[in-house]
């Protein structure tokens, strides 16, 4: 079972936010009340191998199959539409979610994320962070990973935090995900098709994926496509009454 929080109430529209790679779930501490205030029930849940969740063994680490855990985890709470938006790697599996369910998932989002594969020299690099982790530990991300996380307007206030948060991921866990990012396929096509309201979310900053990998989207008046300015890739943090405005415009969009 996926160690989870949980914030407002009810089953009719239920939102599900997914934290990205190596964090955890307390990312969208700030986000999610403000989200539920608005009337939804929010889960965000750890995936596994990061916060409280139980490790994915690596030889199993597919984004797939991080995918099937989240259904798993879903299934109890009897959504009667749900909603589901991923940040960073946690979009990755959100669109394997729309893709494994898509007569599940009415409502799919991407905030800091995007919808293709890693090339060969970014596989190569996962492979060769693996390695790093494997013999330094988490530690061995610092400091960079921290710099690359948060933009140079939240640097004071956030990169502190995210530099805690990675000291505190544990190995497997960061491994595993690493393993599943560099095999996961091209899902462009799975986003440009999906049937239901869909969300993008960015910023200008963003030091891991650059604000041209950004999903399009056409016309559609359901979908919302955000751009923030100077923001990096952690926008929960570094602007979250925007993100939260964002999420909650994306998710009424379900009502209509």
């Amino acid at each position: 079972m996926l160690a989870f929080d949980s914030t407002g109430h009810g089953k009719d529209l239920v939102v599900v936010l997914i934290h990205g790679w190596p964090l955890n779930r307390s990312i969208w501490s700030v986000v999610a009340p403000r989200v539920a205030a608005a009337g939804f029930r929010v889960l965000a849940p750890d995936l596994p191998g990061f916060g409280d969740s139980p490790s994915i063994a690596f030889g199993r680490a597919t984004v797939e199959a991080y995918a099937d855990e989240v259904a798993t985890f879903i299934e109890p709470f009897k959504a009667r539409t749900l909603a589901v938006a991923g940040h960073s790697f946690g979009g990755y599996v959100a669109l394997a979610l729309a893709e494994r369910g898509p007569d599940a998932v009415a409502g799919l989002g991407l905030i800091a994320s995007r919808t293709a594969a890693d090339g060969e020299t970014v596989r190569r690099g996962r492979h060769d962070t693996i390695e790093k982790v494997r013999s330094g530990g988490t530690k061995a991300l610092l400091p960079g990973l921290a710099e690359k996380l948060v933009g140079p307007r939240g640097a004071v206030e956030w990169r502190p935090r995210a530099t805690q948060m990675i000291e505190r991921a544990r190995p497997d866990g960061v491994m595993a995900a690493l393993a599943a990012m560099a095999s996961r396929p091209d899902r462009t096509g799975v986003f440009n098709s999906f049937a239901g309201p869909r969300l993008i979310l960015h910023g200008t900053e963003d030091g891991l994926i650059p604000v041209s990998e950004a999903a399009r989207i056409g016309p559609n008046s359901l979908d919302v496509r955000v751009i923030l300015d100077g923001i990096g890739h952690m926008p929960m943090w570094e602007e979250a009454e925007a993100t939260a405005d964002a999420v909650i415009a994306w998710a009424k969009s379900l009502r209509r």
